[in-house]
């Protein structure tokens, strides 16, 4: 697996990073034929996105997962050296072996040797050539050990720098025991991925794109690149159909809702008004003579004649 970027202009004036994933697997037979030095990949496929690198390290997952990274008993990272790309190794694959460009390392080379021309160091013809094939065939243990004391000597800030970032790097510039193991070390499979995928078609004379159309594209691009096309059109052809039947099933149950409503407030319409209360009238309070009064006279019982007995 190799990861990289690359730039794209959009409408706005501004250049944004379009970030490629290329997979690929090496050819054992090739790799077996002593003759052959050079390694090859086949089976390449690729995915790219413009967002950000946690983002697209997490988009990333379903072709990882497609091409069966997780479950590979040995894969390499061939790329540079920038972080963003080392944690979407260490996200999907973190035992992968580790390998930095080789033309990735040969340019900070070159750029040490420039720098020691520029400051007035006479340095062979040739040098450049010599340090890259030790560090090819060699190993990058005695080539650091000469940049180390070139640049200690220089005393620039810049040059300690690139010095600094190859050392840092030691272990993925082990290019001898790469070759012998039989992987591949250089990042020419994200390189032309780049061109195939991207530039071919979103970097054109004069062509500015907006952002939000980029993603789309790119969509199509790999949809063509990894021979997936009419596989892609079937998945989008189920995906429209299921969201279809799933607005028309909430379309119909909105209707529904409205019908209950409106039973609802229909009701409340014709529904006769609450009976009024009856007021509770006070009791009345009879004067005059009571019923029992009027039958046996005006007393019944005399009480001077009750105390006399």
């Amino acid at each position: 697996m190799s990861t990289d970027g690359a730039f794209v202009a959009l409408t706005s004036g501004e250049w944004a990073e379009v970030k490629l994933l290329s997979i690929g697997e090496v050819d054992a037979q090739k790799r077996k034929a002593e003759e052959e030095r050079e390694v090859h990949t086949i089976n390449l496929s690729y995915f790219a996105r413009l967002e950000e690198a946690s983002v697209f390290s997490d988009q990333a997952s379903a072709e990882i997962r497609r091409r069966g990274i997780e479950r590979a008993p040995a894969v390499c990272a061939v790329q540079d050296g920038a972080i963003w790309l080392q944690e979407v190794v260490q996200a999907h694959r973190h035992d992968a072996l580790r390998i930095l460009d080789f033309a990735h390392a040969a340019e900070y080379l070159s750029e040490i040797g420039e720098a020691a021309r520029v400051r007035g160091w006479h340095l062979p013809a040739h040098w450049l050539q010599g340090v890259l094939h030790r560090l090819k065939h060699d190993g990058p243990d005695r080539v650091l050990e000469h940049i180390a004391w070139l640049c200690k000597r220089m005393n620039d800030p810049e040059v300690s720098k690139k010095e600094h970032y190859l050392s840092k790097r030691r272990e993925q510039m082990r290019y001898p025991a790469f070759r012998e193991a039989g992987w591949p070390i250089g990042s020419g499979m994200v390189e032309s991925g780049n061109k195939v995928v991207m530039q071919a078609r979103l970097k054109g004379a004069g062509m500015r794109w907006e952002r939000k159309n980029v993603n789309p594209m790119l969509a199509l691009r790999m949809a063509l690149c990894n021979h997936r096309w009419q596989e892609n059109w079937q998945q989008q052809w189920s995906q429209q159909q299921s969201m279809r039947e799933l607005q028309r099933w909430q379309h119909q149950q909105q209707r529904v809702l409205q019908r209950q409503e409106h039973k609802k407030e229909m009701r409340a319409l014709v529904a006769p008004p609450p009976p009024l209360p009856v007021p509770i009238e006070p009791k009345k309070i009879l004067k005059g003579r009571t019923e029992a009064q009027k039958r046996w006279g005006r007393q019944t019982f005399s009480p001077r004649l009750l105390h006399q007995g």
